[in-house]
């Protein structure tokens, strides 16, 4: 190891909301006190055909966005046993969703069946069952169909979705005493779950007041979701990113109108914990250091130094160069890097930060800079300006505001039917400090040269999807100067595709193809994704379940390496022809995407120096930022990995980092793995 010397939320506009009628049957609610005090969940007293019953609908946002709902019914009978049912209905950019839960719940809240259905219109296929008979659970879930020992008074959970599963399990650790964790099937015995009281949020509503309990569960999907329960024990809001996805909230109907304050309320409980997590990991070096003994792949092209020496003091670079030629001041902190690597700290030009764990993940990784292509801004801007001032460890933070057309299979919650409303949306997210638009699928042709203009007058680029209004080459002509994922189609060889790539590089287009997602959503199945990326080993539990999961069943390997080497083909011709290429990794594992990205690009026909810059430099001079960032160079800011190994020797050694170092303040990566639970 290397050693070390001493010396507010903005207004939105109204959402287009779908129009959706449920009955709610209007009975008895279930009496369960939820103070900060509660430690009982109390049964239900009257009856109902010998059965008390509470009810309720869920509006569903997906990314802002209003997509669909979720109803549920809980039923009460003799015992104290409950009937709890939900049926979650959505629609995501044409794909719609259906799940089923129905779930047997004793007195006390443990669990004593669990199954969740997906439903279609003509099938029902099982996604998770659990059985719970005594110590013992039957499981079905995910591949996985044995029978596990369990505590007794184990709880049931299977995802995120159906939301209510939440609301039996925050009741089940209320019912409790509030323990520091609670046993969960089906992740089997050793599968823990945490739940924390957060505060209180009164909200209210049709003129009278409603006080909501608002709690912090962990371990369900990787990363903290928020709960909000009413004083009668009923689910009031929910939301979650998905462990490593998109966000997903469900808000009681009457409390629509309330979602942004919830929103705020849960995105302080995160930026806290971002806090707490980032609190005990300290820099091992800052203010005047001098890194002494690596070899210098400075990320501008130049040959390697060998036995180098970088100087950094008030957070820039000072000096850098071969060890015989650079002054190392003498109060700095030297740090022996001997044997080690010096690169520039590397960019991930495409991701989606909705949860704070990526920050620490991606710094840990030796990401140092990142470009969030789409987010909620009532999230995304708090999390930036808390990693800005050193409140929480993560990366810069590039915004790209992300505009689609409206209607029901548009995606996020800013929409322009018109150009005037695309102006107020463009003037809004640039006063916001967004550094770029992000066109989606369904704007017109109007509304995109409008979006494109307004950018460009304030100084904004344009990046995103080629909208379908347009083709590839009529985006560019429009003046996108970014393209997101690979939209070329066809055969390398052919002539449309050689047009296509003709126009990109006439039109200086910068091309973000998130080659490493393609892999991993087009993978076979049959083959383990830590085939081609072993990171996943190192991941929390639930986080990898969820990657282990993707990719296509229906495909055999051979087939999926023929339809990846098309991929490939084709971003090699882009490549020869000079195109700018960044690597960027969509919803991929944070920081260990951004290693297979590189290697992927090696692959195609990048040199190990090409695939770095295009991982650090070339992303630098897509946004603008070149002149500061981007290469370990004399008076940029000191952004920098050091790594175990030279990646020119062996690309696979971008993986091996050591230090990282962002501004200045130098950290070993394995306080803060070990901090934020990877392996």
């Amino acid at each position: 190891m290397p050693t070390i010397q001493a010396a507010s939320i903005h207004p939105r506009r109204a959402l287009k909301r779908l129009v959706l009628t449920v009955t709610v049957v209007a009975l008895p609610l279930l009496a369960v006190g939820l103070s900060a005090n509660s430690t009982t969940a109390q049964a239900p007293t009257g009856s109902r055909s010998g059965r008390q019953a509470m009810s309720d609908t869920l509006r569903v946002y997906y990314m802002g966005y209003a997509v669909g709902h979720e109803a549920w019914e809980m039923l009460a009978g003799d015992g104290g046993q409950r009937t709890l049912t939900s049926r979650l209905d959505y629609t995501d950019r044409g794909r719609r969703t259906r799940l089923r839960a129905d779930m047997t719940i004793a007195g006390d809240w443990s669990a004593r069946q669990l199954a969740i259905t997906r439903v279609s219109d003509t099938s029902e296929v099982r996604e998770a069952h659990v059985a719970i008979r005594g110590r013992s659970a039957i499981v079905d879930y995910r591949g996985r169909n044995d029978t596990v020992p369990v505590r007794p008074g184990v709880a049931a959970i299977a995802g995120a979705t159906p939301m209510t599963q939440h609301l039996a399990l925050v009741q089940h650790w209320l019912a409790r005493g509030k323990p520091a964790s609670l046993a969960v099937v089906p992740g089997g015995p050793t599968n823990e779950v945490n739940v924390a009281w957060r505060g209180r949020d009164t909200v209210q509503v049709a003129g009278s007041i409603m006080v909501l309990e608002r709690y912090a569960v962990n371990g369900v999907v990787w990363g903290w979701e928020s709960v909000w329960l009413d004083v009668q024990g009923r689910l009031a809001a929910f939301t979650t990113a998905g462990g490593g996805g998109l966000t997903l909230e469900g808000v009681r109907m009457e409390l629509e109108a309330l979602l942004p304050r919830l929103r705020a309320s849960a995105t302080r409980d995160r930026l806290g914990e971002l806090a707490n997590l980032s609190k005990p990991i300290r820099p091992v070096a800052s203010g005047d250091v001098a890194l002494v003994g690596a070899t210098l792949i400075d990320g501008a092209g130049g040959t390697p130094i060998p036995d180098a020496v970088v100087v950094v003091s008030g957070g820039r670079i000072r000096a850098a160069g071969p060890a015989g030629s650079v002054v190392v001041p003498p109060n700095a902190q030297r740090v022996d890097v001997r044997g080690r690597t010096i690169v520039p700290g590397l960019w991930d030009m495409h991701t989606h930060m909705m949860q704070m764990e990526w920050a620490p993940v991606y710094l840990a990784a030796g990401v140092t800079t990142v470009r969030d292509m789409g987010n909620l801004t009532d999230f995304i801007v708090p999390f930036r300006a808390a990693v800005d001032s050193g409140r929480g460890l993560g990366p810069r933070m590039l915004l790209a505001g992300l505009i689609d057309g409206g209607g029901p299979n548009a995606f996020g919650a800013e929409n322009a039917a018109t150009p005037e409303e695309a102006r107020v949306v463009v003037r809004r997210f640039h006063a916001l400090g967004f550094v770029q638009m992000k066109l989606y699928s369904l704007l017109t042709p109007e509304v995109i040269a409008a979006t494109i203009d307004e950018a460009h007058r304030l100084g904004m680029s344009v990046t995103g999807h080629v909208p379908t209004a347009l083709s590839l080459t009529a985006a560019v002509d429009a003046g996108m100067d970014h393209i997101a994922h690979l939209s070329i189609r066809g055969d390398a060889d052919s002539d449309s595709v050689r047009a296509q790539i003709a126009h990109l590089r006439a039109r200086g287009t910068v091309l973000d193809p998130t080659v490493s997602w393609g892999e991993l959503l087009s993978h076979s199945t049959q083959e383990p994704v830590s085939n081609f990326q072993p990171g996943v080993a190192h991941l929390p539990p639930v986080l990898a379940q969820r990657i282990n999961a993707m990719g296509v069943s229906t495909i055999d390997p051979e087939t999926a390496h023929q339809r990846f080497a098309r991929t490939l083909a084709i971003l090699r011709a882009v490549h020869e022809a000079g195109i700018p290429i960044v690597a960027g990794t969509d919803e991929g594992v944070p920081g260990f995407s951004v290693y297979r990205e590189v290697e992927l690009f090696t692959q195609f026909g990048m040199t190990p120096m090409q695939a770095i810059q295009a991982a650090t430099v070339v992303g630098a001079r897509a946004m603008g930022m070149a002149d500061s960032l981007g290469t370990v160079e004399v008076g940029k800011l000191a952004d920098l990995i050091v790594l175990d190994g030279n990646p020119l020797d062996r690309i696979s050694n971008i993986r091996r980092v050591e230090l990282v170092m962002k501004g200045g303040m130098l950290y070993r990566t394995r306080d803060i793995w070990q901090a934020i639970g990877f392996r």
